[in-house]
C-alpha cells in the first residue's frame, strides 16, 4: 500500500500541476485578451472623442455660415433704421415712442455684438482693407487719406470682415501753381 500511495502521490501532484499550468495559461490568454480589449477600447474611444470634435467643429462651421448669410440679410434693414434715425427730429427722439425707438436700436447693436458683429471703425486713416472709398473731398484741413465721413458702416463678422465701410476720404487740394509748367495759374492769362 505504501508504493500505491506513494504512486497516488505522485499522480496527484502531477496532476496539480498540469492543472497549475493550465490555470497559469488561461490566466495569460485572458490577461492577453484584456490588454487587446483595453487597446481596442481606447482607440474606440480616442474615435469617439476625434468624431466629437469633428462634429462639434462642423456645426460651428454651419453656424458661422449660416449667420453670415442672415447677418447679409439682415443689413440692409439695420441701414435703413439707422438712416430712418439720423433723419429723426430731436423732439420726436425724446418723446415715449421715441425713447422706445432709441432702446430698441440699443438692443439690437447689443444683440449683434454678443453674436459678433462689430461695426468698422471709420475714424483716422482711410485702409482699402477695411475701407471702400465712395468719393473723395479736397481739402488741407486734414492730411490726405483721412476719412471724411461714413456713408456705409461696414462691419466684421467673429473677426471676419463681412462687408467693408463706405467712406468718404480726403485727398490734398492740388497746388495752382504746380498746375502748369509755364506757370500759368489762376488769373493769367495763358494766351501771352
Amino acid at each position: 500500500l505504501r508504493v500505491d500511495a506513494a504512486e497516488l502521490d505522485a499522480a496527484l501532484a502531477q496532476e496539480e500541476a498540469g492543472a497549475v499550468e493550465a490555470a497559469e495559461e488561461k490566466l495569460r490568454s485572458a490577461q492577453k485578451d484584456l490588454v487587446e480589449l483595453k487597446d481596442r477600447h481606447l482607440r474606440k474611444l480616442a474615435e469617439f472623442e476625434n468624431h466629437k470634435k469633428r462634429s462639434e467643429r462642423e456645426r460651428q462651421e454651419y453656424f458661422k455660415i449660416a449667420l453670415a448669410g442672415f447677418v447679409n440679410d439682415f443689413l440692409p434693414i439695420l441701414d435703413n433704421f439707422e438712416r430712418a434715425l439720423e433723419h429723426a427730429r430731436p423732439e420726436d427722439l425724446q418723446s415715449d415712442f421715441g425713447q422706445g425707438i432709441v432702446i430698441i436700436r440699443k438692443q439690437l447693436h447689443e444683440l449683434w455684438k454678443r453674436y459678433g458683429l462689430i461695426p468698422i471703425d471709420t475714424s483716422g486713416a482711410f485702409d482699402p482693407n477695411l475701407h471702400e472709398a465712395v468719393t473723395t473731398e479736397e481739402t488741407d484741413r486734414v492730411p490726405p487719406n483721412t476719412i471724411l465721413e461714413e456713408m456705409q458702416k461696414g462691419y466684421f463678422l467673429n473677426e471676419r470682415l463681412i462687408r467693408p465701410a463706405f467712406v468718404k476720404v480726403s485727398v490734398r487740394k492740388p497746388d495752382p501753381d504746380a498746375a502748369s509748367p509755364g506757370g500759368s495759374g489762376p488769373g493769367r492769362d495763358s494766351r501771352g
